[in-house]
């Protein structure tokens, strides 16, 4: 499997709704994947719940990859800018619009209010391989 690793991260404000933060970060890790919800406190002290999950199973990673490249609502915009998503390591790095994701929806973003996605690609081009996965 060319994917090596797969993190995910996303901070969920006080005014929004953890559990469904996580129902939907459950559904796709498909259950199988390791959630660590960490508590911060912002300037008046709200709490603020990072959200993270890591995943070093190769193939449940490329399960997510697909998952989320056969909903991805604006795909062609992917495949246009793949390029300033990856770093000289390997590294893709995606962000997701999280409004749209707490509505079952995956939607590129370069926004700050994100469900951010880091994969590590190695042994293959990272952007061929985004574009064969996804295109």
């Amino acid at each position: 499997m060319p994917i090596a690793q797969l993190d995910l991260e996303v901070n969920i404000h006080a005014t929004e709704d953890l559990d469904r933060a996580i129902d939907h970060l459950t559904k796709l890790l498909t259950g199988n994947a390791p959630i660590v919800i960490e508590v911060l406190y912002g300037h008046y002290g709200n709490p603020i719940y990072r959200v993270q999950s890591s995943i070093r199973d190769g193939d449940l990673a490329m399960s997510i990859v697909k998952a989320i490249c056969s909903s991805l609502v604006n795909r062609d915009y992917l495949l246009r800018t793949i390029g300033s998503r990856v770093d000289e390591s390997g590294n893709v790095f995606l962000r997701f619009d999280k409004q749209e994701f707490m509505l079952g929806r995956f939607v590129l973003s370069d926004g700050d209010d994100v469900v951010r996605v880091r994969l590590r690609v190695v042994g293959a081009n990272a952007v061929q391989f985004i574009n064969e996965v996804c295109g």
